[in-house]
């Protein structure tokens, strides 16, 4: 019976440990990395180019929350999506992990992509 209290205490502290709350959230393969600057609903300025959200776009935030088009005050480095209207579909704005990570990826995209 003790050595049961001792396994959920332990299993207790293990999943109110941050870390865990904290993992790298996985994007589809075909999301662009870029740079948000600029947002007024529908056009966003992703990179320079300005794009539309198209209808039932998301915009999701570091925490993974969804962002009403009239609540986003955020700029910085996102993930976005296209859907097949040439429309902004879903955006993810990145925590400071996942932009290091996604550099990182375009990075191998190019030189893959030099090697072919």
């Amino acid at each position: 019976m003790r050595k049961m209290r001792v396994m959920l205490f332990i299993l207790m502290i293990s999943l109110a440990n941050g870390t865990f709350g904290q993992l790298l959230r996985s994007f589809p393969i075909d999301s662009k990395l870029g740079k948000l600057t600029t947002f007024a609903y529908p056009e966003v300025v992703i990179d320079g180019q300005a794009l539309h959200l198209g209808a039932g776009g998301q915009i999701r935030d570091k925490n993974n929350f969804i962002i009403l088009p009239a609540m986003l005050n955020e700029k910085g480095s996102v993930r976005y999506q296209m859907d097949p209207m040439g429309n902004v579909h879903r955006i993810w704005f990145l925590t400071p992990e996942e932009a290091d990570l996604a550099k990182i990826e375009e990075k191998a995209k190019k030189t893959l992509n030099k090697n072919r």
